[in-house]
C-alpha cells in the first residue's frame, strides 16, 4: 500500500499566493539579515509560507508579519527539540522586551540577537495595531513559548492532539489575520455562539499542525510529538501504515467538520458592517486552510527520500 498527498481533502482546496510575494520576502530578508536572525541556506525553507497564509493585504504589514515569522522561529530554535544545544535566554526577559517593558543584553551574541529582534518586531506591531489586540498577541506568544517549556507526556492520541494545538504555533498565524487585514474582531463576535470563531479557528489550527505532523514525518520520525508517531505509541495503531491512514483519515475528518461550520456561519443573519467582518476572517481562515497543502506540498522543506507521500519522495544524497 502506497500513499499521495492527495489522499488530504486539504488538496481539493483552492492555491492562493500573495500577488506581491517577491516584493515582500526579499524586504523581508533584508530586515532580517540585518537583524542576524535567519540562516540564508535555511530562509527560504519557511520564508515563503507567509505568502500563502495572507492575501490580499498591504505589503507593509505583509512584511512585519514575516519578519515576526522570522524572530519567532529564531526563538523557538532555542527551546526546539532538536534545536536547543546551549545557553537559554531567560523567559522573563524576552516577555517584558516584547511588552516594552525593559530592555535587555546578553554577553551571549545568539541571545542579544534575540532581545534585539524581540524589541524590534514588538516595538513595530504595538505601534501599527490597536492596544488590545496586541495584549491578545501577547498572551498567544506567552501560552506558545509555556507550552514549549513543559514536556507533556500523553497515552492517548486525543491527549497528543491537545498538546500539539498549544505546541504548534497556529494559533501565532491565526490571530495575525486580524492585523494583516485591519479587520479587529470584537468579543461580541468571538463570543457569539451562532458564528462559531473559536470553534473555527481551532479546527484551522488542528488542519495546519496535524497536517505538517504527516508532511514532516521523515524528518520527525524519532521525535514522539508526531501524530503518526501518537498512533503508534498510544497503540492505537497497529503498524506504521495503519498509522499513516488514520493520521490522514483525521485531518480528513477537521477538515470535514471545518467546511460545515464555514457553511453554517456564513448563512446566520447580521448586521451589514459584522457581516462584512465575519465574512472576510471565514475567507482568511479558508485560505489557511489551503495553504496547510499547497504551501507545505510547493516548498523543498518536506521531500525527501522516506516522506508518507510517494509524490513528496526525492533522492537525498
Amino acid at each position: 500500500m502506497t500513499f499521495n498527498s492527495t489522499l488530504l481533502t486539504i488538496s481539493d482546496t483552492e492555491l492562493y499566493i500573495h500577488k506581491d510575494a517577491n516584493v515582500i520576502s526579499k524586504k523581508a530578508q533584508e530586515i532580517s539579515e540585518n537583524l542576524g536572525i535567519i540562516d540564508e541556506k535555511l530562509y527560504s525553507g519557511h520564508s515563503t509560507m507567509t505568502n500563502y497564509i495572507y492575501i490580499d493585504s498591504p505589503i507593509d504589514k505583509m512584511v512585519n508579519v514575516l519578519v515576526t515569522y522570522d524572530v519567532l522561529y529564531f526563538l523557538d530554535d532555542f527551546f526546539g527539540e532538536d534545536t536547543n544545544t546551549g545557553e537559554l535566554p531567560e523567559v522573563k526577559e524576552i516577555l517584558e522586551i516584547w511588552k516594552g517593558e525593559k530592555m535587555y543584553h546578553s554577553k551571549n551574541q545568539k541571545i542579544n540577537k534575540l532581545y534585539t529582534s524581540i524589541n524590534y518586531i514588538s516595538r513595530i506591531l504595538r505601534k501599527d495595531s490597536p492596544e488590545k489586540f496586541f495584549n491578545k498577541y501577547t498572551n498567544s506568544v506567552i501560552e506558545h513559548l509555556s507550552a514549549s517549556l513543559i514536556e507533556k507526556k500523553y497515552n492517548t492520541v486525543d491527549e497528543y492532539i491537545s498538546i500539539r494545538l498549544s505546541t504548534g504555533g497556529m494559533y501565532l498565524l491565526i490571530d495575525l489575520i486580524e492585523y494583516v487585514h485591519s479587520i479587529y474582531l470584537n468579543e461580541e463576535l468571538i463570543n457569539n455562539k451562532n458564528i462559531y470563531i473559536k470553534k473555527l479557528c481551532r479546527q484551522c489550527a488542528l488542519i495546519g499542525a496535524l497536517s505538517n505532523d504527516i508532511f514532516s514525518y521523515a524528518k520527525e520520525k524519532h521525535s514522539n510529538y508526531n501524530l503518526i508517531n501518537a498512533y503508534l505509541i498510544s497503540k492505537e495503531a497497529s503498524n506504521y501504515k495503519q498509522a499513516i491512514i488514520k493520521a490522514i483519515d483525521k485531518v480528513n475528518d477537521i477538515h470535514s467538520d471545518f467546511k460545515l461550520t464555514i457553511k453554517e456561519v456564513k448563512v446566520v443573519p447580521l448586521a451589514p458592517q459584522d457581516k462584512l467582518t465575519v465574512d472576510k476572517y471565514l475567507n482568511a481562515l479558508e485560505v489557511i486552510v489551503a495553504s496547510s497543502y499547497h504551501w507545505q506540498k510547493s516548498t523543498d522543506r518536506y521531500y525527501h527520500s522516506e516522506n508518507v507521500f510517494e509524490d513528496m519522495k526525492v533522492n537525498v544524497y
